[in-house]
C-alpha cells in the first residue's frame, strides 16, 4: 500500500523548524567562554595566561588570600581539611576577586596537597563584569611555600 505525501505534514515540520530557529535567534548571541590558567608561586607574581582566544589578555601581579574557614572531615579513613578562602589578584589590567572550595591532605615530610574549585565573585578594569570558575590544585612544600594552579573558564556576565 502506498501513502501519499501531503503538503500539510511537510508544512508543519517546516513551521516547527522555523519556530525553533526564531527562538534561538531571539535569545541573542551566547557569550564566549575563554579558557584561562592562573599560576601562583610563593614570593612571585601571579601569572594569568589565556589558553584560548578571546577578550582576556595575559596579566601578572600580586595575589592575596584571606578569610580562611576550616573544618575537618574523614573520607575513607583519610583526614581532609576543607577551606574556602577568598582571594584577590591585582594585576596591570585590573583586579579579580574570587573564592575557593578546597580540600587539603597532608603527605610525608611536612608537605600537603590540595584540590578543589574556584569561582569569580567580581572584577574591576578589564575584569569588570566577568563570571566563571573552574578547578584548582596545588602543593604546600615543607618550608611553607605554596604553588597553585587554577584552570577554568571566564566569560562576560
Amino acid at each position: 500500500m502506498r501513502t501519499k505525501l501531503t503538503a500539510v505534514p511537510a508544512l508543519a515540520a517546516l513551521a516547527a523548524i522555523a519556530a525553533t530557529l526564531a527562538a534561538v535567534a531571539a535569545a541573542g548571541p551566547v557569550a564566549a567562554k575563554q579558557r584561562v590558567e592562573i599560576q601562583i608561586k610563593e614570593g612571585a607574581p601571579f601569572v594569568l595566561t589565556p589558553l584560548t582566544a578571546g577578550a582576556i589578555k595575559p596579566d601578572t601581579g600580586s595575589a592575596t588570600f584571606c578569610c580562611w574557614t576550616l573544618r575537618s572531615i574523614m573520607r575513607d579513613g583519610q583526614a581532609i581539611d576543607i577551606n574556602n578562602p577568598r582571594w584577590t589578584l591585582t594585576g596591570r589590567l585590573g583586579t579579580i576577586e574570587g573564592r575557593n572550595q578546597i580540600g587539603w591532605v597532608d603527605v610525608p615530610d611536612g608537605w600537603a596537597v590540595f584540590t578543589g574549585t574556584w569561582k569569580v565573585i567580581r572584577g574591576t578594569g578589564a575584569y569588570a563584569g566577568l563570571s566563571g570558575g573552574g578547578r584548582v590544585a596545588g602543593v604546600q612544600l615543607a618550608n611553607g611555600n605554596t604553588k597553585v594552579q587554577f584552570q577554568g573558564f571566564l566569560s562576560p556576565k
